[in-house]
């Protein structure tokens, strides 16, 4: 069984822990337990979209192996300085498509719309459950693969905890909307179209940018144009969801042109249900803070961050990088090819 530590010199919890073993037949690759005829190799689905001829198009269930599993309780504890808690959450498996091989970039809009309203669906139930303070979206996109992880998939991930990354920029976020009364992601947002040298893409929904202080090469970044704190609600209908779709994969075949190996996360408000872990918290996350969607190329022989200090070298300024993905006409076919 996993749990949860605090590394108390950083205030960063880590898991730790054996995870159960997958039977061999489908670690291998040899069999892709995520096409369609293989559901008997994965747990039970939790929830399936279907197309018209009833097959499904999308389906989501726990992960073979999980890192968080719900059924046990949370068991804080302390050992001198020391804090640990059992992991529990969720660890749970989207697949996006029954079509193997394909790219969210490669998609049909209704396969990427199904996809889509599915990490919606799964945030809004797990959220119901007031342990978990944070739910986490999140792809890892690699280049040609066998077996399952050549099958187009995401994850998500329900913790008791919020992920370091998560809880800076919810505090820089209530910062700037204590100081100024507005939200800091929208004034970035209007400095960015007035400028105009970050932008990649924008339409009435979503924008597209690449951030001023990009952390990777062509690092991406995807708003909604009007403020919403909640990826969750802020996708609530049928259109908002199309509109996402396909401005998400026009952009990633832009992104792909340059790598097809990338990152991808939703961020988006913490359980505003969880217990508030300290006064004041969530007063205005509704105001202060604005959802979005990082993607992050993966390139060969990339530069690490600089030490264990997590300083960045990036060589690609985000102006340049801005200039190369505008310049990328991102065909229907799935590929980006130079204008």
């Amino acid at each position: 069984m996993t749990e949860l530590r605090l590394d108390p010199l950083r205030r960063r919890w880590i898991v730790t822990g054996k995870r159960p073993s997958i039977p061999e037949d489908l670690d291998s690759g040899a069999l892709c337990a995520f096409c369609p005829g293989n559901e008997r190799f994965t747990p039970k689905a939790i929830c399936e979209r279907h197309s018209m001829d009833g097959a499904w198009m999308s389906r989501v269930f726990p992960d073979r192996a999980p890192l968080f599993r719900v059924e046990e309780d949370l068991g804080r504890t302390g050992e001198g300085l020391f804090d640990r808690m059992n992991a529990v959450g969720a660890h749970e498996i989207v697949v996006e498509t029954p079509r193997h091989g394909v790219t969210f970039a490669g998609l049909t809009d209704e396969e990427a719309a199904s996809a889509i309203g599915l990490w919606r669906d799964r945030i809004l139930d797990l959220k119901q459950d007031r342990r978990l303070r944070y739910v986490s979206v999140f792809k890892h996109q690699r280049g040609p693969q066998t077996g399952h992880e050549g099958h187009g998939h995401s994850q998500i991930l329900a913790t008791p905890i919020i992920p370091l990354l998560l809880e800076m920029e919810f505090r820089w976020s209530l910062f700037q909307f204590e100081r100024k009364e507005r939200c800091l992601c929208c004034d970035m947002i209007e400095q960015e179209v007035r400028a105009s040298k970050r932008v990649v893409d924008e339409t009435g929904d979503f924008i597209a940018l690449c951030p001023y202080a990009s952390r990777a090469p062509y690092e991406l970044l995807i708003l909604p144009r009007n403020h919403a704190s909640a990826f969750e609600r802020d996708v609530d209908e049928a259109g908002r969801v199309r509109a996402l779709a396909e401005f998400l994969k026009m952009n990633l075949r832009r992104i792909e042109d340059i790598s097809p190996a990338l990152q991808l996360i939703v961020h988006t408000e913490p359980n505003l249900a969880a217990p508030v872990p300290t006064q004041g918290w969530w007063k205005s996350v509704h105001e202060d803070f604005h959802w979005h969607i990082e993607i992050t190329p993966h390139l060969d022989g990339g530069p690490p961050p600089l030490g264990a200090e997590g300083f960045y070298f990036n060589p690609i300024s985000a102006e340049e990088a801005a200039t190369v993905l505008r310049a990328l006409n991102p065909s229907p076919g799935g590929g980006a090819s130079e204008a």
